[in-house]
């Protein structure tokens, strides 16, 4: 698969189940209790990457609040 593929592929994907990971995520669910719940149908790397770049995110985002 090219490049404009991977990145649209990817896009649907955070489309589609994106919004529910970081919401399970918020609630206090890992990687792997989202992945063993069987509700999101995408490969373990893909919910891995999700989960971990939202983390990521959620704690420029607190740092940033705090050093305001």
């Amino acid at each position: 698969m090219g490049y404009f593929e991977d990145a649209l592929q990817n896009f649907v994907q955070d489309f589609q189940y994106g919004g529910a990971i970081r919401h399970l995520v918020d609630r206090g669910y890992t990687a792997d209790r989202i992945i063993r719940s069987g509700e999101i149908r995408l490969p373990r790397e893909k919910i891995e990457k999700i989960v971990e770049q939202y983390l990521l995110e959620k704690e420029k985002k607190e740092k940033k609040a705090t050093d305001e």
